[in-house]
């Protein structure tokens, strides 16, 4: 279910977040985009026919930096 369409600028990107217990998770891209009270509450973003886990926010003075993990085709 799409809830708001955002324009963005989406780059491949590399960085590895490491949680409890030696989980780890590579950041596949990152995006920029205008700032959004929405993306703040959403874990989920989908791209063209991908959907990524939003693993970290960063808000400069006018736009928001996403860091983004792709989740495997299958996942619905």
């Amino acid at each position: 279910m799409v809830v708001k369409t955002i324009y963005a600028d989406v780059q491949p990107y590399i960085k590895s977040y490491t949680f409890e217990d030696d989980i780890s998770l590579e950041v596949t891209h990152r995006a920029f985009c205008e700032i959004d009270a929405l993306l703040k509450l959403s874990r989920y973003v989908k791209i063209s026919d991908n959907i990524f886990i939003l693993l970290d926010l960063k808000e400069w003075s006018d736009y928001l930096e996403l860091f983004l993990y792709r989740c495997k085709p299958d996942f619905v």
